[in-house]
């Protein structure tokens, strides 16, 4: 029997979320964050993605043969964190920020926030999570 791999990365968004895991888009199980698990398949082509919600990984096509196994590795959008912590780093410029816009402080900490949710659930909703081979 052939064997899917699959290891999630311990990230501090979503941690307590499990992503639903589906191969040739059959519902397979799901993964704990930071947690590796093994899904048996046939061997042949199949298409393996990642969901959450209303976002997903893109699709990986992967070739496997009988007694082997492929390894794949799972996590959050690349640079999702990078942008929330970028509205936690506004915080301390907000009152010149509001000195040169005239904009009330707290909508600097809302700005990123919501252009990565924008971005997720519109141009980036089947990029939301990663999921790509790994040795």
């Amino acid at each position: 029997m052939a064997t899917i791999k699959i290891k999630r990365k311990d990230e501090l968004f979503y941690a307590a979320r499990n992503y639903k895991i589906f191969i040739d888009g059959q519902f397979v199980g799901k993964i704990a964050n930071g947690a590796t698990k093994e899904f048996s398949t046939t061997a042949g082509r199949h298409n393996v993605f990642a969901k959450i919600d209303w976002g997903s990984s893109p699709n990986v096509s992967i070739d496997i043969d009988t007694n082997d196994t492929v390894h794949l590795s799972l996590g959050l959008y690349k640079y999702g964190g990078l942008l929330m912590l970028l509205g936690i780093v506004i915080i301390p410029f907000s009152p010149v920020l509001k000195v040169i816009t005239g904009l009330d402080n707290t909508i600097y900490f809302f700005i990123p926030i919501f252009l990565l949710t924008f971005y997720c659930v519109t141009f980036g909703r089947k990029k939301f999570l990663t999921l790509s081979k790994t040795k």
